[in-house]
Order: C-alpha cells, then sequence, then structure tokens
C-alpha cells in the first residue's frame, strides 16, 4: 500500500510527521474460524455485547446504550488485556445483520474491530479484523503486541464457536 509499509506480517506503520522517520505505529490483524451452526445464529450471538464475557474472557462487562443492537449504539465495555483494567466506550459504526458489524472506540487507544459473517458449507466463516494505534499506552513493541493480541483474540473466537457448536440446534 504506498504510505504503509508492512512489519512481520502483523503491525503495519503509517505515515506521521510526530514520529521519528514520520511513521506512527499501529496494530493491524485478521483472525477467523467456521463454526458449524447458521448464519443468523452466529451473527446474534456474536453482535450481542451482552454476550462477549460469556465467550471473551478478557471482557468483564459490556453494557449497550440499545437494544436492540444496531449503527450508532454505544457499548461501555469493562475489560482486562495484558494486566491492565480497560474501560472501553465504544459505538457500533456499522451494522448489516447477519452479515457485519463494526465496533469503534477512542479509548483508551483507538481500535476498529470489524466483524464479517458469510455462510459456508453447513456452517458460518467469522472473520475478525483488528486495527489499532495503542501508542504509549501499552510499552511493548507493535510486533510484540500484535501477537500477542492475535493469538488471546483468536483463543477467544474459539471459545464462541464451541459454547455455539455445543448448543442443542433449534426446531426448524
Amino acid at each position: 500500500m504506498p504510505g504503509q509499509r508492512a512489519y512481520d506480517g502483523n503491525a503495519l506503520a503509517r505515515p506521521c510527521s510526530r514520529h521519528q522517520g514520520g511513521l506512527k505505529p499501529m496494530v493491524k490483524f485478521e483472525i477467523s474460524t467456521h463454526i458449524n451452526r447458521p448464519v443468523a445464529e452466529v451473527f446474534k450471538y456474536m453482535a450481542d455485547p451482552t454476550k462477549l464475557p460469556e465467550w471473551n474472557s478478557i471482557v468483564e462487562e459490556a453494557t449497550p446504550s440499545e437494544t436492540p443492537v444496531r449503527a450508532g449504539t454505544k457499548v461501555q465495555t469493562r475489560a482486562r488485556f495484558l494486566g491492565r483494567k480497560i474501560e472501553s466506550p465504544s459505538v457500533v459504526s456499522e451494522y448489516e445483520l447477519n452479515k457485519r458489524f463494526t465496533q469503534k472506540s477512542e479509548k483508551p487507544f483507538p481500535l476498529a474491530i470489524s466483524n464479517t459473517f458469510e455462510s459456508e458449507g453447513d456452517g458460518t466463516k467469522v472473520v475478525a479484523v483488528f486495527d489499532g494505534d495503542p501508542g504509549g499506552f501499552f510499552k511493548l513493541g507493535e510486533p510484540i503486541l500484535a501477537r500477542i493480541a492475535k493469538k488471546q483474540f483468536q483463543a477467544q473466537l474459539e471459545t464462541a464457536k464451541e459454547l455455539l457448536e455445543a448448543q442443542v440446534p433449534a426446531e426448524r
């Protein structure tokens, strides 16, 4: 990409005059899995912020400003990541039923998590793309942070898969 350079396959750098060399650190990575459940069921579960603590071990609580969730819904999340407590207000910036949703936050650092859902065989392919700029929030280098975060979030996605696949199928 013009103006960007890849680093270690997980972390990228963006042009920025504030940082030496004109590059601003950021972390970007993608995770995915196949869940043997229908798209509508997977989307309903994963797009519900109140369900986050069930499958995402770093999230202690997530409270939406309204239900059902839609574009513009605000979500207050309390979590713990790499030993730090995180209070993170976010907004659902994109919401397309059974297809995709994106949450963006600015605190404790800018982060966007975009989730897509598509039918794949008898189940659902879930892809999550994380794009953030932790800056000084975490004193680790971005490549290390990217690897740790990617591993952590892939494990959370696998937990959601296990929970959803363990449910008794709904009567048709």
